[in-house]
Protein backbone atom coordinates (compact mmCIF):
# COMPACT_ATOMS: atom_id res chain seq x y z
CA UNK A 1 0.00 0.00 0.00
CA UNK A 2 1.29 3.19 -1.12
CA UNK A 3 1.34 6.00 1.63
CA UNK A 4 4.39 8.33 0.68
CA UNK A 5 5.87 9.74 -1.87
CA UNK A 6 9.22 11.31 -2.76
CA UNK A 7 8.47 14.91 -2.53
CA UNK A 8 11.05 16.59 -4.88
CA UNK A 9 10.46 14.76 -7.41
CA UNK A 10 6.82 14.50 -7.31
CA UNK A 11 6.85 18.30 -7.04
CA UNK A 12 8.93 18.93 -10.68
CA UNK A 13 6.58 16.66 -12.32
CA UNK A 14 3.49 18.73 -11.03
CA UNK A 15 5.39 21.43 -13.13
CA UNK A 16 4.56 19.80 -15.75
CA UNK A 17 1.32 19.13 -15.59
CA UNK A 18 0.97 22.69 -14.23
CA UNK A 19 2.74 23.87 -17.60
CA UNK A 20 0.52 22.04 -19.72
CA UNK A 21 -2.68 23.07 -17.94
CA UNK A 22 -1.41 26.38 -18.36
CA UNK A 23 -1.50 25.90 -22.11
CA UNK A 24 -4.95 24.56 -22.34
CA UNK A 25 -6.21 27.46 -20.70
CA UNK A 26 -4.61 29.90 -23.00
CA UNK A 27 -5.91 27.77 -25.62
CA UNK A 28 -9.17 28.32 -24.26
CA UNK A 29 -8.65 32.05 -23.90
CA UNK A 30 -7.42 32.16 -27.59
CA UNK A 31 -10.65 30.47 -28.60
CA UNK A 32 -12.80 33.39 -27.18
CA UNK A 33 -10.34 36.14 -28.96
CA UNK A 34 -11.01 34.95 -32.39
CA UNK A 35 -12.09 38.39 -33.32
CA UNK A 36 -8.52 39.56 -32.10
CA UNK A 37 -5.92 38.14 -34.20
CA UNK A 38 -2.61 39.72 -33.05
CA UNK A 39 -4.35 38.20 -29.20
CA UNK A 40 -4.49 35.54 -30.41
CA UNK A 41 -1.43 34.49 -31.88
CA UNK A 42 0.01 35.83 -28.85
CA UNK A 43 -2.03 33.21 -26.98
CA UNK A 44 -1.07 30.22 -28.96
CA UNK A 45 2.56 31.36 -28.39
CA UNK A 46 2.44 30.93 -24.41
CA UNK A 47 0.51 27.52 -24.80
CA UNK A 48 3.80 26.74 -27.00
CA UNK A 49 5.93 28.27 -23.95
CA UNK A 50 4.33 26.02 -21.81
CA UNK A 51 4.99 22.69 -23.58
CA UNK A 52 8.69 23.97 -23.57
CA UNK A 53 8.40 24.68 -19.73
CA UNK A 54 6.49 21.13 -19.82
CA UNK A 55 10.05 19.83 -20.86
CA UNK A 56 12.40 21.42 -18.74
CA UNK A 57 10.26 19.90 -16.39
CA UNK A 58 10.02 16.54 -17.32
CA UNK A 59 13.99 16.21 -17.67
CA UNK A 60 14.38 17.85 -14.37
CA UNK A 61 12.30 15.17 -12.57
CA UNK A 62 14.24 12.43 -13.32
CA UNK A 63 17.30 14.09 -12.45
CA UNK A 64 16.07 14.58 -9.54
CA UNK A 65 14.59 11.61 -8.78
CA UNK A 66 17.92 9.80 -9.58
CA UNK A 67 20.29 12.21 -7.05
CA UNK A 68 18.01 11.82 -4.10
CA UNK A 69 18.24 7.98 -5.19
CA UNK A 70 13.94 8.51 -5.37
CA UNK A 71 13.21 6.55 -8.31
CA UNK A 72 10.05 4.58 -7.96
CA UNK A 73 6.79 3.10 -10.34
CA UNK A 74 4.81 5.60 -8.58
CA UNK A 75 7.29 8.12 -10.61
CA UNK A 76 7.12 6.63 -13.94
CA UNK A 77 3.41 6.91 -13.94
CA UNK A 78 2.79 10.12 -12.27
CA UNK A 79 5.19 11.18 -14.52
CA UNK A 80 3.67 9.72 -17.77
CA UNK A 81 0.56 11.12 -16.58
CA UNK A 82 1.46 14.94 -17.02
CA UNK A 83 3.26 13.77 -19.94
CA UNK A 84 -0.05 12.72 -21.72
CA UNK A 85 -1.74 16.35 -20.84
CA UNK A 86 1.72 18.74 -21.74
CA UNK A 87 3.12 16.40 -25.07
CA UNK A 88 -0.31 14.54 -25.63
CA UNK A 89 -3.32 16.73 -25.61
CA UNK A 90 -1.75 20.43 -25.12
CA UNK A 91 0.26 19.99 -28.86
CA UNK A 92 -2.97 18.38 -30.53
CA UNK A 93 -5.36 21.11 -29.28
CA UNK A 94 -2.59 23.73 -30.08
CA UNK A 95 -2.41 22.37 -34.02
CA UNK A 96 -6.68 22.18 -33.64
CA UNK A 97 -7.05 25.82 -32.49
CA UNK A 98 -4.42 26.91 -34.96
CA UNK A 99 -5.42 25.25 -38.06
CA UNK A 100 -9.33 26.01 -37.68
CA UNK A 101 -8.46 29.88 -38.05
CA UNK A 102 -6.15 29.45 -40.96
CA UNK A 103 -7.90 26.83 -42.54
CA UNK A 104 -11.40 27.37 -42.45
CA UNK A 105 -11.88 25.75 -45.31
CA UNK A 106 -11.37 21.99 -43.55
CA UNK A 107 -14.19 20.59 -41.76
CA UNK A 108 -14.03 20.82 -37.93
CA UNK A 109 -14.27 17.22 -37.98
CA UNK A 110 -11.21 16.31 -40.10
CA UNK A 111 -8.93 18.64 -37.73
CA UNK A 112 -10.38 16.97 -34.59
CA UNK A 113 -9.92 13.43 -36.88
CA UNK A 114 -5.89 15.04 -36.96
CA UNK A 115 -5.89 16.34 -33.24
CA UNK A 116 -7.28 12.92 -32.47
CA UNK A 117 -4.61 10.79 -34.11
CA UNK A 118 -1.52 12.40 -32.17
CA UNK A 119 -3.22 12.16 -29.02
CA UNK A 120 -3.99 8.95 -29.50
CA UNK A 121 -0.40 7.78 -30.67
CA UNK A 122 1.06 9.93 -27.51
CA UNK A 123 -1.42 7.77 -25.20
CA UNK A 124 -0.36 4.31 -26.46
CA UNK A 125 3.51 5.93 -27.01
CA UNK A 126 3.87 6.26 -22.77
CA UNK A 127 1.90 3.50 -22.25
CA UNK A 128 4.21 1.17 -24.30
CA UNK A 129 7.09 2.91 -23.08
CA UNK A 130 5.92 1.92 -19.00
CA UNK A 131 4.85 -1.76 -19.90
CA UNK A 132 8.61 -2.57 -21.84
CA UNK A 133 10.85 -0.35 -19.03
CA UNK A 134 9.26 -2.41 -16.39
CA UNK A 135 10.70 -5.36 -17.74
CA UNK A 136 14.25 -4.16 -16.89
CA UNK A 137 12.98 -2.35 -13.80
CA UNK A 138 10.17 -3.70 -12.11
CA UNK A 139 10.05 -2.03 -9.09
CA UNK A 140 10.46 1.22 -10.87
CA UNK A 141 14.08 1.52 -9.73
CA UNK A 142 16.56 3.02 -11.89
CA UNK A 143 17.76 2.03 -15.40
CA UNK A 144 18.89 3.66 -18.80
CA UNK A 145 17.58 4.11 -21.72
CA UNK A 146 19.89 3.69 -24.75
CA UNK A 147 17.14 3.88 -27.74
CA UNK A 148 13.36 4.68 -27.69
CA UNK A 149 11.29 2.86 -30.00
CA UNK A 150 8.84 5.73 -31.11
CA UNK A 151 9.13 8.95 -31.44
CA UNK A 152 9.39 10.33 -28.11
CA UNK A 153 6.33 12.17 -27.00
CA UNK A 154 8.49 15.39 -25.87
CA UNK A 155 10.07 15.54 -29.21
CA UNK A 156 6.72 15.23 -30.94
CA UNK A 157 5.08 18.28 -29.37
CA UNK A 158 8.58 19.87 -29.66
CA UNK A 159 8.25 19.60 -33.60
CA UNK A 160 4.60 21.36 -33.10
CA UNK A 161 5.63 24.00 -30.33
CA UNK A 162 9.16 25.03 -32.32
CA UNK A 163 6.54 25.69 -35.24
CA UNK A 164 3.96 27.62 -34.05
CA UNK A 165 7.05 29.81 -32.32
CA UNK A 166 8.39 30.08 -35.58
CA UNK A 167 5.56 30.90 -37.37
CA UNK A 168 4.79 33.86 -34.99
CA UNK A 169 8.54 35.19 -34.85
CA UNK A 170 8.36 35.76 -38.28
CA UNK A 171 4.86 35.58 -39.88
CA UNK A 172 5.81 32.44 -41.68
CA UNK A 173 2.34 31.44 -42.33
CA UNK A 174 3.14 28.94 -44.63
CA UNK A 175 4.38 27.01 -41.81
CA UNK A 176 0.87 26.62 -41.52
CA UNK A 177 0.56 23.24 -43.94
CA UNK A 178 3.95 22.22 -42.06
CA UNK A 179 1.44 21.85 -38.67
CA UNK A 180 -1.29 20.34 -40.83
CA UNK A 181 1.30 17.85 -42.48
CA UNK A 182 2.89 17.02 -39.29
CA UNK A 183 0.36 16.59 -36.65
CA UNK A 184 -1.07 13.20 -37.92
CA UNK A 185 2.98 11.96 -38.97
CA UNK A 186 3.80 12.49 -35.54
CA UNK A 187 1.23 10.45 -34.36
CA UNK A 188 2.10 7.57 -36.57
CA UNK A 189 5.44 8.27 -35.36
CA UNK A 190 5.04 7.66 -31.60
CA UNK A 191 3.46 4.22 -32.07
CA UNK A 192 6.34 3.15 -34.45
CA UNK A 193 8.94 1.00 -33.79
CA UNK A 194 11.65 3.34 -35.31
CA UNK A 195 14.63 3.89 -33.37
CA UNK A 196 15.54 6.91 -31.76
CA UNK A 197 18.50 7.45 -29.64
CA UNK A 198 18.97 9.04 -26.68
CA UNK A 199 21.02 11.66 -27.32
CA UNK A 200 22.46 11.93 -23.76
CA UNK A 201 22.50 8.55 -22.46
CA UNK A 202 24.06 7.10 -25.74
CA UNK A 203 26.00 10.30 -27.32
CA UNK A 204 27.46 12.57 -24.31
CA UNK A 205 27.76 11.04 -21.07
CA UNK A 206 31.13 9.40 -20.85
CA UNK A 207 34.36 10.15 -22.78
CA UNK A 208 33.53 10.70 -26.23
CA UNK A 209 35.77 12.23 -28.87
CA UNK A 210 36.62 15.86 -29.24
CA UNK A 211 34.32 16.01 -32.45
CA UNK A 212 31.43 15.78 -30.17
CA UNK A 213 32.44 18.68 -28.30
CA UNK A 214 33.01 20.29 -30.66
CA UNK A 215 29.62 19.78 -32.33
CA UNK A 216 28.36 21.01 -29.09
CA UNK A 217 30.06 24.36 -28.95
CA UNK A 218 28.61 24.89 -32.58
CA UNK A 219 25.17 24.22 -31.19
CA UNK A 220 25.34 26.09 -28.35
CA UNK A 221 26.64 28.84 -30.43
CA UNK A 222 23.81 28.25 -33.11
CA UNK A 223 21.16 28.31 -29.89
CA UNK A 224 22.25 31.40 -28.64
CA UNK A 225 22.37 33.52 -31.98
CA UNK A 226 19.43 31.62 -33.83
CA UNK A 227 17.44 30.08 -30.73
CA UNK A 228 13.86 29.24 -32.87
CA UNK A 229 15.85 28.15 -35.87
CA UNK A 230 17.94 26.08 -34.35
CA UNK A 231 15.62 24.64 -31.90
CA UNK A 232 12.95 24.28 -35.10
CA UNK A 233 15.58 22.69 -36.50
CA UNK A 234 16.91 20.03 -34.17
CA UNK A 235 13.39 18.81 -33.17
CA UNK A 236 12.71 18.41 -37.10
CA UNK A 237 15.71 16.51 -37.38
CA UNK A 238 15.70 14.23 -34.97
CA UNK A 239 11.76 13.69 -35.61
CA UNK A 240 12.70 12.51 -39.41
CA UNK A 241 16.26 10.42 -37.84
CA UNK A 242 14.58 7.54 -36.97
CA UNK A 243 13.04 6.88 -40.60
CA UNK A 244 17.05 8.00 -41.93
CA UNK A 245 17.92 5.23 -39.24
CA UNK A 246 15.97 2.32 -39.91
CA UNK A 247 17.17 2.50 -43.40
CA UNK A 248 20.47 2.56 -43.50
CA UNK A 249 20.51 -0.10 -40.60
CA UNK A 250 18.34 -1.88 -43.04
CA UNK A 251 19.98 -1.51 -46.09
CA UNK A 252 23.74 -1.29 -44.56
CA UNK A 253 23.68 -3.17 -41.31
CA UNK A 254 25.04 -0.28 -39.56
CA UNK A 255 24.36 1.21 -36.94
CA UNK A 256 23.74 -2.37 -35.47
CA UNK A 257 21.15 -0.77 -32.50
CA UNK A 258 18.81 0.18 -34.82
CA UNK A 259 17.60 -2.69 -35.57
CA UNK A 260 18.58 -4.62 -31.98
CA UNK A 261 16.05 -3.91 -29.52
CA UNK A 262 16.99 -5.90 -26.78
CA UNK A 263 19.83 -3.71 -26.44
CA UNK A 264 17.60 -0.67 -26.05
CA UNK A 265 17.46 -0.26 -22.18
CA UNK A 266 20.29 -0.92 -19.35
CA UNK A 267 20.23 -1.28 -15.83
CA UNK A 268 22.73 1.39 -14.85
CA UNK A 269 25.64 3.19 -16.31
CA UNK A 270 28.07 0.52 -16.17
CA UNK A 271 25.20 -1.49 -18.19
CA UNK A 272 24.67 0.95 -20.50
CA UNK A 273 28.54 1.31 -21.20
CA UNK A 274 28.88 -1.76 -21.95
CA UNK A 275 26.34 -2.24 -24.22
CA UNK A 276 27.82 0.56 -25.94
CA UNK A 277 31.54 -0.83 -26.47
CA UNK A 278 30.12 -4.73 -27.60
CA UNK A 279 27.50 -2.34 -30.14
CA UNK A 280 30.63 -0.76 -31.27
CA UNK A 281 33.02 -4.02 -31.79
CA UNK A 282 30.50 -5.17 -33.64
CA UNK A 283 30.10 -2.79 -35.96
CA UNK A 284 33.84 -2.76 -36.64
CA UNK A 285 33.92 -6.43 -36.95
CA UNK A 286 31.20 -6.48 -39.31
CA UNK A 287 32.92 -3.51 -41.09
CA UNK A 288 36.39 -5.54 -41.35
CA UNK A 289 34.38 -8.30 -42.64
CA UNK A 290 32.86 -6.41 -45.60
CA UNK A 291 36.33 -5.20 -46.12
CA UNK A 292 37.80 -8.70 -46.30
CA UNK A 293 35.02 -9.97 -48.81
CA UNK A 294 35.05 -7.23 -51.02
CA UNK A 295 38.97 -7.83 -51.44
CA UNK A 296 38.14 -11.48 -51.86
CA UNK A 297 36.10 -10.35 -54.18
CA UNK A 298 38.45 -8.22 -56.62
CA UNK A 299 41.35 -10.95 -55.88
CA UNK A 300 38.70 -13.17 -57.43
CA UNK A 301 37.90 -10.97 -60.18
CA UNK A 302 41.57 -10.07 -60.84
CA UNK A 303 42.59 -13.67 -61.38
Amino acid sequence: MLRTVSVLPTLVTMGNLLAGVLALSSLQDAAAAAAEPQAQAGLWNKAAWMIFLGMFCDVLDGRVARLTKSSSAFGAQIDSLADVVTFGVVPAMLAKSLLATTFPQIAPRLLLALALVYVVGAALRLARYNVESARISPEGANHVTLVFRGLPTPAAAGVVASLVLLRHEYQLLSLDWAVLLATPLLGLLMTSRLPYPHLVNRFLEGRRPMTTVMLLVVSVFLGVTHLLETVTAAFMLYALSGIVLFALARGTGYPSWALREETDEAEDVEDAEDVEDAEDAEDVDGGEAEAETAGADRSGAAG
